[in-house]
Formats: C-alpha cells, sequence, structure tokens
C-alpha cells in the first residue's frame, strides 16, 4: 500500500509538472499547478522523512495487539465527567 501512494504521489506530481511545461495553460491554471507541484513534493518529503526514522518497522496489523492493552476506554471518561456536571448533557 506504501508504495502504491508513493507511485500515485509521483504519477500527480509528474503530470502537473508536464502541464506546466507545455506552456499551454491559462496563468491562473499554470498557478494551481505550481501549488500542487509543491504541495505533493513536501507530502513526499516528509513520508521519506518518517519512512527514514523507522526504517522496517512497520504497524501493527489491526486485530494483532490485544484491546485493553494501554487503550482507555473514553466513553467511561465521559460517564464519569457527566456524573460531576450538574448540567444536562447538549442534545446532539
Amino acid at each position: 500500500m506504501e508504495r502504491r501512494i508513493d507511485k500515485c504521489l509521483a504519477l500527480c506530481r509528474d503530470w502537473a509538472e508536464g502541464r506546466v511545461a507545455s506552456g499551454n495553460e491559462p496563468p491562473w491554471a499554470w498557478y494551481q499547478y505550481m501549488k500542487l507541484i509543491e504541495t505533493v513534493a513536501a507530502i513526499q518529503t516528509g513520508r521519506r522523512a518518517v519512512a527514514s526514522e523507522s526504517p522496517g518497522v512497520r504497524p501493527p496489523a489491526s486485530g494483532s495487539q490485544p484491546k485493553g492493552d494501554g487503550v482507555s476506554d473514553i466513553g467511561v471518561r465521559r460517564r464519569q465527567r457527566d456524573d460531576e456536571d450538574d448540567e444536562p448533557p447538549l442534545p446532539m
């Protein structure tokens, strides 16, 4: 999946760079393509930085980690907070 994302980002950037290089785009579109190129470049740089910080480390697959280990139930904290408040909760 990660390689697929990187490939799609590279394709998007190459496409935008090709449109700018063609010289056939109106000025307003040229600026939009440049913003797209800069944004994709920033995303690619960030992804490379994160990947280089933890080489070979993959996030655990969903379900491979026990549910109760280090996970707090936010519902319990909400119920405690609701019990402490005198005001009724807002309707959703």
